[in-house]
């Protein structure tokens, strides 16, 4: 394989890296903002109800 070659598959792989970081990261974030989002739902439920 060529040098400009190797180079294109260094470039798509990293690109695909960085992608599938992002999505896990973004994956993360929405769920942990979802579960916090939920508690905090539970707690006001709980204080309206005198509990």
């Amino acid at each position: 394989m060529n040098s400009a070659g190797s180079f294109m598959r260094f470039v798509v792989g990293f690109c695909v890296f960085i992608s599938v970081s992002f999505g896990i990261t973004y994956v993360a974030n929405v769920y942990a903002i979802k579960k916090d989002l939920t508690k905090e739902q539970a707690a006001a439920v709980a204080e309206m109800l005198g509990k």
